[in-house]
């Protein structure tokens, strides 16, 4: 069933065929295609994929159309429509970007062509129009079309042909399919120029070449990442290792090391496509890049189920933040006298049936998405529309404080949002607390100064969240005349019941008080540490000795009862 307002069609592998049949009743034709493979393809009854006939064969081509609108609707996620004429006819195509779940919970893109047709017309025909277009006016034909100028092997389109080409051939052959990629190529080009670093990568396909022998199909499919199809072979990963060894060799240099990772996807079913295949290969690799004594990683079935996790996360988010799913705990902030004077905001997911999905299963997955600003600001408006709640009640007194993620300053105007909610809301700015990490401010110093003076010029005060985690935080506090410093609980843990780390916790306290900033130390967990942090001159704690983040209306009653 299509999503109101997108231009992306959504079935499941049960409901797209009854939704074909519809649509072959209103067009001359109307076809499921691959558009990486050029082919047509069926969903079986038993939910998985059969490919068919190349898509172009339908003009008696041999090769992907000129200007072809599946491709675009693919990549583009945008419906496309072009007008072909061949052997005497016009061809009307509607190109609609497809995603469909199938049965093993795959969401797979593909494209739904709709295809009227009819003779040219005599008024056509007068206005000097083409009779037909030769079969080389429609496609793009030769080498270039399949093939990585530079290496010589094949791109991406070609691959994807190939390998399929290969599989429906010998059906019964068991296949591997790699993803490759160099570490830190950008280093090559930017030490010994693009003309080294283009040799090198010819060299790289020539040993991979190799790698394959007759029966393999190779491919570069991008600047320094290569795609390889092979029957399966049982020393397949000790010769791998010795192409390994030999690429580590094309630069000695004691400024770079080269070195490439391969992930590993063992086809059990021939039938799925070939982008899904190179797609969990890749997701094997991506479990050891940056790994200098590991290069081979094998896809298996939790790296599945973590990429169907991610995606259903991702799919799904607009519609659980819109449904109220996302919800705010509060962690409250206590000062020396055991009196709760505010409290720290933190997300969590609680399902309709209730259960909660712990932060560590969603956070970094829409970090990796450029989807947390938009979880951000729904929790700060949670935050506002609280104090908004709490204005004229025993509650009122309270402050609440609101993380600021580093991507955050990316996708939001993080100031004009905030002073918005509190006009929105009619709340004191000092009343909502800015909380943003030590990584965020080294990263944008510049942008961020303005950002937090901005801030605290309408009032707000701002913290320096997680101080002591980060590799800049003298420099920091030199630059950033921010209102709180917030101690990381790593760098607490750290220090109890040690002379040096009590020392520097002193000193960063008394540093923060000339500096004219509040402490707050979070991650307390002990009676030790507290009296320990307490007779340092710390006077604002957060931690689980006084609580863990709980519902509003648990922390409600902290407040009410006096509770620490």
């Amino acid at each position: 069933m299509e999503k109101v307002g997108k231009q992306v069609l959504e079935y499941t592998w049960k409901t797209v065929n009854p939704a074909l049949d519809t649509m072959k009743n209103m067009f001359d034709l109307a076809r499921l295609v691959d558009s990486e493979e050029c082919r047509e393809i069926s969903v079986l009854e038993n939910g998985k994929l059969e490919f068919g006939k190349a898509c172009y064969a339908v003009w008696n081509a041999d090769y992907r159309c000129a200007n072809c609108t599946s491709y675009q609707a693919c990549h583009t996620h945008q419906r496309k429509n072009r007008v072909e004429h061949f052997n005497g006819k016009e061809y009307q195509i509607q190109s609609v970007p497809v995603r469909i779940e199938l049965a093993d919970a795959t969401v797979y893109s593909c494209n739904l062509e709709l295809i009227n047709f009819s003779d040219y017309s005599a008024e056509y025909r007068k206005m000097g129009g083409e009779q037909e277009k030769t079969k080389d006016s429609l496609e793009t034909k030769g080498y270039l079309s399949t093939h990585d100028k530079m290496t010589g092997i094949l791109n991406w389109d070609g691959f994807c042909k190939q390998v399929r080409a290969l599989m429906m051939e010998h059906p019964a052959e068991h296949y591997l399919v790699l993803s490759a990629n160099i570490q830190n190529f950008k280093l090559v080009n930017s030490l010994f120029g693009r003309n080294i670093g283009d040799s090198v990568l010819i060299e790289i396909s020539e040993i991979l070449q190799e790698f394959c022998g007759t029966d393999g199909v190779l491919a570069r499919i991008g600047g320094d990442s290569f795609a390889v199809c092979i029957p399966k072979r049982e020393d397949m990963e000790r010769q791998l290792l010795i192409r390994i060894k030999q690429i580590r060799s094309l630069i000695e240099s004691p400024s770079y090391h080269l070195n490439i990772h391969f992930g590993v996807y063992e086809v059990e079913d021939i039938n799925i496509p070939i982008s899904i295949m190179s797609d969990r290969a890749y997701m094997a690799l991506q479990t050891i890049r940056g790994n200098r004594e590991k290069n081979i990683a094998w896809f298996d079935d939790t790296m599945l189920k973590n990429a169907l996790h991610e995606q259903k996360v991702i799919s799904d988010f607009e519609n659980n933040l819109r449904s109220g799913q996302f919800v705010i705990y509060l962690q409250p902030q206590v000062n020396r006298f055991g009196n709760i004077e505010g409290a720290e905001c933190l997300v969590r997911w609680i399902l309709p049936e209730g259960k909660m999905i712990p932060p560590f299963e969603f956070i970094g997955i829409l970090e990796q998405s450029d989807l947390i600003a938009s979880l951000d600001k729904y929790v700060w408006e949670l935050a506002a529309k609280q104090l908004s709640r709490w204005k004229g009640s025993e509650y009122e007194k309270l402050y609440l404080s609101v993380n600021v993620s580093p991507q955050d300053f990316y996708y939001v105007d993080v100031a004009d949002t905030m002073i918005s909610l509190c006009e929105k809301y009619n709340i004191l700015p000092e009343k909502l607390h800015v909380e943003i990490t030590e990584t965020a401010l080294a990263n944008e110093t510049q942008g961020n100064r303005h950002t937090i003076e901005l801030l605290q010029k309408k009032g707000f005060l701002v913290e320096i969240d997680d101080f002591g985690k980060g590799s800049s935080s003298l420099s920091l506090l030199k630059d950033i005349k921010a209102d709180v410093l917030k101690i990381d609980m790593g760098f607490l843990r750290q220090s109890e019941n040690n002379a040096r780390g009590n020392i520097i916790l002193e000193t960063v306290i008394d540093m923060a008080k000339r500096l004219n900033m509040e402490v707050i130390s979070e991650g307390v967990e002990t009676e030790g540490q507290l009296k320990n942090l307490t007779e340092l001159g710390c006077n604002m704690f957060q931690g689980y000795y006084f609580s863990k983040p709980v519902p509003v209306a648990a922390f409600e009653d902290m407040v009410k009862d006096g509770k620490n």
